[in-house]
């Protein structure tokens, strides 16, 4: 999430706020109350006129959070794992932590985002039409609203990967290829076509004297490129570690410490078993991990006297994972934890660990097609020191 805060959960999904979304606010609000509602207004007061930007520009998040929200739903109707929707410079996003089982799938959960917003917008539009809103400052807001949702909903079908339209155009592909990996790889080209002509149309812009709008561009244009490489990334190693369990590539011979451990006993054993971390286990259960990193922040002097429970990270989810989970849920959850490590636990014992290393090296092995790796019979983890 980076720099992202959680701020409330809808449906069960977390939804959070990254800290561009301050700056964009700002931005839209600044935007309005200096240049939309002075001409939408007769004559307003300045409060008046920033009042009513910052209630536009937090409306226009609340229709871009519903848009998320859409796709968040169905997919969950799908089986799909949700960790959340975050807000930000760009929008927002619904973040997915399985890829559509199906082209069907990926196409009704792409599809129902533009469709939210041109739901609000035609419901905006009804209510405005009808005189239910009253004129002055709430028709003004509602105009506007009507406009970005459609212009909203409008953006996201251009077919510029990982845009609904581009997510619109892999089902499709996906659905005449059968294969969602060849699919994902056309799209995420046709989306960096896409980004490098809003690039180009913004760099005209700012030629003509359009600087915001066209810096604007250029910058949704590099964000879509980058967005684009990185979903590409993402299926391809999904591809590369699909059908792979964690036991099959674990370290089943475990170095592990004890909590009550001295920071010196620890050094020592990074010094005598070449890693950059260990399990911290007491009683045969998993209570932390210890680390290089987590070392270097102590005074050298205090090594001999601080225990290793004082400077080990704290087990949590993050930083377990079980032996029959797939790779791919493993390496999003090691890279995730800032440590690039985990802790394999079966019925609470430690039975192996696993590092971002050892999913590389299985990566780099698949990619020079050797294949499976070798399949070893189970045994469970064993201490080959334990620190006292």
């Amino acid at each position: 999430m980076g720099s992202a805060v959680r701020i409330l959960s809808l449906g069960g999904i977390p939804i959070y706020v990254h800290a561009s979304w301050l700056a964009v606010y700002a931005l839209i609000t600044w935007t309005l109350a200096v240049g939309y509602f002075p001409h939408a207004l007769s004559a307003p007061s300045t409060l008046a006129a920033w009042l009513s930007g910052l209630v536009a520009a937090l409306l226009l998040f609340v229709s871009v959070l519903l848009h998320e929200l859409s796709h968040s739903l169905v997919a969950q109707a799908h089986g799909l794992r949700v960790r959340g929707i975050t807000l930000h410079v760009f929008g927002g996003v619904s973040q997915l932590e399985d890829e559509p089982p199906s082209p069907r799938a990926e196409f009704l959960i792409a599809v129902v985002g533009p469709l939210t917003s041109f739901l609000i917008a035609g419901l905006l539009w009804a209510a405005s039409a009808s005189a239910v809103v009253p004129t002055g400052a709430a028709r003004a807001i509602v105009d506007y609203l009507i406009v970005v949702n459609l212009a909203v909903g409008v953006f996201n079908l251009i077919p510029g990967f990982p845009l609904d339209g581009g997510r619109l155009l892999r089902a499709a592909l996906w659905k005449w290829t059968g294969a969602l990996g060849r699919a994902t790889t056309i799209a995420s080209r046709v989306g960096g076509g896409v980004a490098i002509a809003l690039m180009i149309l913004g760099l005209v812009q700012m030629l003509n004297g359009v600087i915001v709008g066209g810096v604007w561009l250029i910058l949704i244009g590099l964000f879509l490129r980058g967005a684009a490489e990185a979903s590409h990334t993402q299926v391809t190693l999904r591809e590369a570690l699909q059908g792979l369990a964690v036991r099959e590539i674990m370290t089943r011979d475990v170095v592990t410490v004890g909590p009550d451990a001295t920071v010196a006993d620890l050094v020592d054993a990074f010094w005598t078993h070449h890693v950059a971390s260990f399990p911290v286990v007491e009683s045969g259960a998993v209570v932390g991990i210890a680390s290089l990193p987590q070392v270097r922040a102590v005074e050298r002097d205090r090594w001999p006297t601080m225990r290793v429970r004082e400077v080990m990270r704290p087990v949590s989810e993050a930083l377990l994972i079980g032996p029959d989970d797939d790779v791919q849920r493993a390496l999003e959850r090691a890279t995730g934890n800032e440590l690039g490590r985990l802790a394999v636990v079966e019925r609470g014992r430690l039975v192996g660990y696993l590092s971002l290393k050892d999913i590389t090296h299985v990566l780099v092995l698949r990619g020079m097609g050797l294949g499976e790796p070798v399949r070893r019979p189970p045994a469970g983890a064993r201490d080959l020191r334990r620190a006292a």
